[in-house]
């Protein structure tokens, strides 16, 4: 999601020699948060904005960056993320190790002045980015939408302002370079989160919903719940053979999720309510994993909420 016509390439370093593109199969699970099932790896960046590679099978950390970075895609070993700058008119891209998460290269690439490239939520401000590969790299498309945060109306003044653009990157030559594009291509068509009729499997009730990567489909069950009233038992079945993973009871009729075998990681917003006593729970958004086979939670990683949820300037 880039401005047309523009693109200042700096931060360019020398560490990232003329490997070619590798292939990957990790796939976008939530934003922020990339898995792959083959590799039993998940890369979610957390709360405070830094990026974790894990072992989705026991959670295990296998490194962490040490400033925000959130993952795009995965290039077998290496892994391009948007980093983070606190200055708008400016975005920048970290090449990462796969291995240890090292930076072998950051490409900035030029925005509007108004526009910050951070995907966090913030107040009055929404910054999305997509990604998708080609032969050479990379293609990247962002928009930015922006309201002024005012107390009373001004006709012009309070208008919504929306700004796009796109790039390609180049991962394979001796240096990564961010090239603008003149026109911002469509957004690539993403297939439908529920499972159209030809596409369902049998004897599953409700609706249907895919994974993250295509390979196992969820089914929603409405049940009675003391806490919430209503509650989901949301039913896990590979696409492949139907074969039934388990299930899990959630107040959501439906979560973003991958199936790694009997594990499921899934990312849910931030949830609160008061238990049978009357005391409160709760939990923020976060990124789970979960074991259908002995009914119990791996681990999980707080994550940023998809929408600003703090407080407003004065």
């Amino acid at each position: 999601m880039n401005l047309r016509n523009c693109a200042r390439l700096a931060f360019l370093l020398a560490g990232a020699g003329a490997a070619g593109v590798a292939n990957a199969a990790a796939a976008e699970l939530a934003r922020g948060v990339l898995v792959d099932a083959a590799q039993d790896r998940a890369w979610v960046s957390d709360a405070n904005g830094l990026l974790h590679a894990r072992v989705v099978s026991d959670g295990r950390l296998v490194w962490r960056t040490t400033e925000a970075a959130d993952p795009l895609l995965e290039f077998g070993d290496r892994l391009l993320a948007l980093g983070r700058i606190d200055t708008k008119g400016v975005g920048l891209l970290l090449l990462l190790d796969a291995a240890d998460g090292r930076v072998l290269d950051r490409i900035a690439f030029d925005l509007p002045e108004h526009v910050a490239a951070v995907r966090a939520p913030q107040p009055g401000e929404k910054f999305e980015v997509s990604a998708e590969r080609t032969p050479q790299g990379a293609r990247l498309i962002w928009r930015n939408w922006s309201t002024p945060l005012r107390g009373a109306y001004e006709p012009g003044e309070n208008d919504p302002k929306y700004s796009e653009g796109a790039f390609d990157v180049s991962l394979s030559t001796n240096r990564n370079l961010a090239v603008p594009l003149e026109q911002v291509p469509e957004l690539p068509a993403a297939p439908s989160i529920e499972l159209a009729a030809t596409e369902r499997l049998a004897g599953l009730e409700g609706r249907q919903f895919r994974s993250a990567d295509g390979s196992a489909v969820m089914a929603a069950e409405a049940i009675p719940d003391p806490a919430f009233g209503t509650a989901w038992r949301l039913t896990l079945r590979a696409r492949a053979n139907s074969r039934a993973a388990g299930s899990i009871d959630l107040p959501y009729s439906y979560v973003p999720f991958a199936l790694l075998g009997e594990v499921v990681l899934y990312r849910t917003e931030a949830a609160y309510w008061r238990d049978a006593r009357g005391e409160a729970q709760g939990h923020p958004a976060r990124l789970v994993a979960f074991d259908l086979a002995s009914n119990r939670q791996l681990w999980a990683v707080e994550v940023p909420p998809l929408h600003f949820d703090g407080p407003l300037p004065p």
